[in-house]
């Protein structure tokens, strides 16, 4: 029984990092499997955005570095004894963008009554009139405005202090009303962007 709750959890995971978009990017002559122990870079006050305190606050570090030790961990990396030189220094970068989307549905999808809102009557910035067969109207736009977050995880070499491996995901900001759903937003973001790490991980679990 234990055995198959644990493959449950390890299929949500997976799943629920499959639909997160991620990218790596490595040096190719870099010996990754000589990596064995890591230790964090310290950081700068301006290492987000500066003073933008939705992205670099005790919390927000906490939950990151929580989520990047868990990751490294399963992929056999432990964390450098203090005083004891690390393989690599990791570090994250944060970002947050405010993004619109347009959306235009024309005549076409009025005409065949093809629409998110039948009758909707006329909404401010929704679109306006009666939609159903033989309405026609202008074109209508629906615009909507959101947060993309960007998670960017470097991981660089500890003696010569050069990038070998990053990793970077850019998502929608969901609204999140609890530290649990801030907390699992970043263990899911972190876990997919570690998935890639080390190169070929992904192809060969």
């Amino acid at each position: 029984m234990i055995k198959k709750a644990l493959v449950v959890v390890l299929v949500a995971l997976v799943s629920a990092c499959a639909g997160i978009p991620v990218s790596s990017d490595y040096a190719a002559d870099y010996d990754f499997a000589g990596v064995s122990t890591f230790a964090w870079l310290p950081r700068t006050e301006a290492a987000d955005g500066g003073n933008n305190a939705d992205l670099d606050n005790d919390l927000v570090r906490q939950r990151v570095t929580d989520a990047v030790d868990a990751q490294l961990a399963v992929k056999g990396l432990s964390r450098a004894l203090d005083g004891v030189p690390a393989s690599v220094l990791v570090t994250y970068h944060l970002g947050k963008e405010e993004k619109v989307n347009f959306n235009s549905f024309g005549s076409w999808y009025t005409h065949f009554s093809y629409y998110p809102c039948y009758y909707c009557d006329y909404r401010p910035g929704y679109g306006r009139g009666y939609f159903g067969h033989g309405h026609f109207y202008d074109d209508d736009v629906w615009v909507r405005s959101y947060e993309e977050s960007s998670l960017m995880i470097d991981i660089i070499d500890a003696k010569s202090k050069k990038l070998v491996w990053r990793g970077t995901s850019k998502r929608v900001m969901p609204n999140m009303d609890t530290p649990e759903e801030r907390r699992r937003y970043i263990q899911d973001t972190v876990a997919a962007v570690l998935a890639k790490f080390p190169p070929g991980a992904e192809q060969h679990p």
